[in-house]
């Protein structure tokens, strides 16, 4: 999926841009593969934490949900500077009440 349409979909409010949600994206054990002279592609492992609150004064967590995976990003070189192309995530295994995080 081109990182534009990743972007928008997962900043929806249904998904990470509702404000009852807060998420922390912790990325690890990267690895990098030069395609070309202009072309990157990166495979990061992924440990996504999310909360649900009850109301906007978020002092009282209604759910929480963790997330582990990979996440593979591609980079092209425009006008020389780098910049996201591509977002490909997969999730491995879910804790806690990940399936009601975001309601749809």
């Amino acid at each position: 999926m081109k990182a534009k349409d990743f972007l928008a979909m997962v900043s929806s409010p249904t998904l990470v841009g509702d404000p009852l949600v807060c998420t922390q994206h912790l990325l690890g054990a990267a690895s990098y593969k030069k395609m070309s002279d202009s072309e990157i592609t990166a495979i990061h492992q992924i440990r996504a934490a999310h909360q649900r609150y009850v109301d906007l004064d978020r002092t009282t967590v209604a759910y929480q949900g963790h997330n582990y995976g990979s996440v593979k990003h591609w980079y092209k070189k425009s006008d020389g500077v780098w910049k996201l192309a591509g977002v490909q995530p997969e999730s491995y295994w879910v804790e806690h009440e990940f399936d009601k995080i975001f309601q749809q």
